[in-house]
This record gives C-alpha cells, sequence and structure tokens, in this order.
C-alpha cells in the first residue's frame, strides 16, 4: 500500500546566523524526514556544496519561493529568471508565492487586519500576472492559505472563493488543513472541494479552532491552541487517507508554536503519530 512521505517547514529549519542548520537536519533525517518544504537559499556557504550535503543526508527540497512579493515580482524581468534558475538548481517545479493582504494581521499584528476589497483585487490582479509568468515557464505556483481566506468575505464571497474563480487557475494551493480547520471548514471536505488544485499539504494540529488566529497577539492569549501532531482536534487519518485517494505525496509536518514540549520532543512524536496511523512512511 502507499504511503505519505513525511516532510517537515519551520521548527528550526530557519538559520540563525548563530547556529549551524547542519546538527539540525540531521536529527531531522534520523527521526526519518524525507524533505523539507523549501529551499537552502538561507543556508551560508556554497549553494551547491549545500546541496550535495544535504542530499547525502537523504534529504529532498519540495520547492522554491519567488523571494518577492508577488506585487512587485512581475516588474522585473531578473526576478523569474533567478526563480528559473533555483528551481533548476534544486530540481523542483513547484513555487511558493507570498503574503496577501487578507493575511497582513500576522504582520501588523492587529487581530482582523485583513485589508479591503480593492486590496484584494489588487492582489488578483498582482497573481494572475505572477501565476502566468511563472506557469509559461512550466513552473507550479502555489499559494499558501491561512484562515483569514475563509472568514473573510467581500459581498457575499469568501476571499478564497474569489481566488479560485479570479485567479488563472493554473495557480495551485499549498494547502494548509490546519488553516482549514480554524476557520470552521472540515479539512476532509475541503480537500475534496480543491483535490485538483492541491499540489503540497501542510499539516498543523490544533487544541481549538479560535486560539491560533491570535498567535501573534503576547498579551491577549497565552495558550496559542497549536499542539504537536496526533494530540489535537485534528482527524489525522481521515486527512492523510483523502491525500492518498487524491494523489499526493507528501505531508509536510508544522507546528507554528511549540506547547509543552520542546521543538524536538514535537517533532519526534509528531512523527511518530502520523507513523502509527499507517498511513505514513
Amino acid at each position: 500500500m502507499k504511503k505519505l512521505k513525511p516532510a517537515w517547514i519551520g521548527y528550526r529549519d530557519r538559520v540563525n546566523p548563530n547556529h549551524d542548520p547542519w546538527p539540525y537536519l540531521e536529527k531531522y533525517a534520523k527521526m526519518g524526514f524525507k524533505a523539507m518544504d523549501g529551499d537552502l537559499s538561507m543556508f551560508p556557504g556554497d549553494l551547491k556544496e549545500n546541496l550535495k550535503r544535504y542530499r547525502d543526508l537523504g534529504l529532498e527540497s519540495l520547492c522554491t519561493g519567488i523571494g518577492s512579493t508577488h506585487g512587485e515580482f512581475h516588474k522585473d524581468p531578473a526576478n523569474l529568471k533567478a526563480v528559473v534558475e533555483k528551481a533548476n538548481l534544486y530540481g523542483v517545479k513547484k513555487v511558493n508565492l507570498r503574503w496577501t493582504q487578507v493575511i497582513r494581521s500576522f504582520r501588523t499584528k492587529i487581530y482582523g487586519d485583513v485589508g479591503t476589497y480593492d486590496e484584494m483585487m489588487q492582489d488578483i490582479d498582482d497573481l494572475n500576472k505572477t501565476v502566468k509568468l511563472l506557469a509559461d515557464e512550466g513552473l507550479i505556483p502555489m499559494y499558501h492559505n491561512h484562515y483569514q481566506e475563509f472568514t473573510t468575505v467581500f459581498k457575499g464571497i469568501s476571499v478564497m472563493d474569489y481566488y479560485l474563480v479570479l485567479i488563472d487557475p493554473r495557480l495551485c494551493f499549498k494547502l494548509d488543513v490546519g488553516w482549514v480547520y480554524s476557520a470552521g471548514l472540515d479539512p476532509v471536505t475541503y480537500m475534496e472541494k480543491v483535490k485538483d488544485r492541491i499540489a503540497l499539504l501542510h499539516c498543523k494540529d490544533m487544541l481549538d479552532p479560535i486560539s491560533p488566529r491570535y498567535m501573534q497577539d503576547e498579551e491577549r492569549v497565552k495558550n496559542f491552541g497549536f499542539t504537536a501532531l496526533g494530540t489535537g482536534k485534528l482527524d489525522l487519518p481521515g486527512i492523510f487517507r483523502k491525500a492518498l485517494e487524491i494523489g499526493q505525496d507528501w505531508i509536510i509536518s508544522e507546528q507554528d508554536r511549540m506547547n509543552n514540549l520542546s521543538w524536538e520532543e514535537s517533532m519526534q512524536l509528531g512523527i511518530f503519530n502520523m507513523r502509527e496511523t499507517g498511513l505514513v512512511e
């Protein structure tokens, strides 16, 4: 029986100039993770040497990113050239796009700051231009959802539905099932709805759907509701079965904030719980 391959994003792979990333990567590989959602651009040193060392650990990169906001990307041909070169270096086709105004509360730290209808329409126009540039090069542009795309409504229509209808259908989604849950939707049902547009799956677990929305608000909430995979409210077996049914190869473990465990303990527990379902390698 085919199983999903485990990957990760976050935890401690974001390189701190004062830390050597390689001991962390060795830990991930020993735990059984097979890939990282992202590339090695932030790592100090020679890119090609880093990539060889990384692959020698048995690890893959699942995608690269545009390196600039989608609103600026299409204005300079050098941006496209740089992304194509990175994609070729890492041997990937998937390209992650950057943030839109609807999720700017995570930058402004003001809960509910989701932009305006006109700003959303400008984002859609910019995304269409970026998607065309990338897709015409044979790349797969991806948009990562949060909860706001579902809970923000203009003229009776959610932002996510605007994206589905008004953006070039070559835009795929890096669907985050944890944020789908936080938005009040059933992740498995939503995965079925957009099954032909899912490029990668982020999987985080939550103790409740609302607390994670305040993840930047230090004063309001002490427990931000994130927890190790398999210890929260998400139906991981159902999500994994649906992922396999719709042809996904990877499941990407993520936890935006640690709860009671350290990053390493949470990561290890998460992969154990994923494997315990019998659906993940």
